[in-house]
């Protein structure tokens, strides 16, 4: 169940990465995100005043380290993007940001058998060669990982963009790690802790850069839905985590490139690449190697 779950995480996060994708194609990417944030929060306070009564100390520290992991990781992404080389860029982040949770849930004592090992490790190649993406993906998903490394032998801006990845990889690893540390109380605090402190500091940056923030009624159903179904997922892995293993749970839920990446094919009719359809192929087997390893 808590495997299944951590699925669900990677689901939501891909369709909240699908319809942040289509909002920034019409205004700043950073706007998107702060703003998806913020509309989140809101909906999650509704829900988690009248339901989840009084937040623990417990839960807010670590939800708002989350939210300020989430916050710092995504200004490294689309700086990345914007600096370096996409492909790389965006493989670099999805592996690194599975890895993080990985080696923390091992070094902490967790002990998956070996073929939820040898599910996990095919899930990250997975990771690196969804996550690139088509030329017509959003700001996350863009260009492929083979392409990228074809720019990094070209000297293609690769120093800094490989920089930017690896602190956006980072943070976004550390996002699971720190919810995994919230375990007391219900768990819709930490995911309302995360999703204010992410907007809070994500307002801050706009704040200074003052970007164009005028957009459509269409555009702010885009920003809602991107902000609901990335809380979503967080809520779905808050609960996983608290049923079974953090190495286990964080991989499937940084498997995200995948959902984002088919709704793409089937609501923009975008073609993936063969190094795409493989990423598929390791993935579905990681995740039966992970099932046939027992519970997760």
């Amino acid at each position: 169940m808590a495997f299944f779950l951590g699925l669900l995480t990677a689901l939501g996060f891909g369709a909240g990465d699908f319809f942040g994708g289509l909002a920034s194609r019409r205004i700043p990417a950073l706007v998107v995100a702060c703003y998806s944030q913020i509309l989140a929060t809101v909906a999650l306070l509704v829900i988690a005043l009248p339901l989840a009564g009084l937040p623990g100390t417990q839960a807010l520290l670590w939800g708002g380290a989350s939210g300020l992991a989430l916050a710092l990781g995504l200004l490294a992404y689309y700086h990345g993007l914007a600096e370096g080389s996409m492909g790389l860029v965006a493989a670099v982040t999805g592996v690194i940001s599975a890895l993080v949770p990985l080696l923390v849930g091992l070094v902490m004592g967790e002990q998956p058998g070996p073929l939820a090992l040898a599910g996990v490790a095919a899930i990250v190649v997975a990771i690196g060669m969804i996550s690139g993406g088509s030329r017509k993906a959003s700001p996350r998903r863009l260009d492929e990982p083979v392409r990228g490394l074809m720019a990094l032998a070209r000297g293609e801006h690769p120093v800094r963009g490989l920089v930017d990845a690896t602190i956006a990889g980072v943070c976004f690893g550390l996002v699971f790690v720190f919810l995994n540390e919230a375990e007391a109380g219900s768990p819709l605090w930490p995911v309302v802790a995360t999703s204010a402190v992410g907007a809070a500091a994500l307002l801050v940056v706009m704040l200074i850069r003052r970007p164009q923030t005028g957009m459509s009624r269409s555009t702010l159903v885009l920003l809602s839905l991107a902000g609901l179904f990335q809380a979503a997922a967080t809520l779905a892995f808050v609960v996983a985590v608290r049923m079974g293993l953090l190495s286990i749970i964080a991989v499937a839920g940084a498997l995200s490139p995948a959902p984002t990446a088919l709704m793409a094919r089937l609501f923009q009719a975008e073609r993936m690449s063969r190094v795409q359809l493989t990423g598929f192929v390791f993935a579905l087997a990681g995740i039966v190697l992970i099932v046939l390893g027992g519970p997760g």
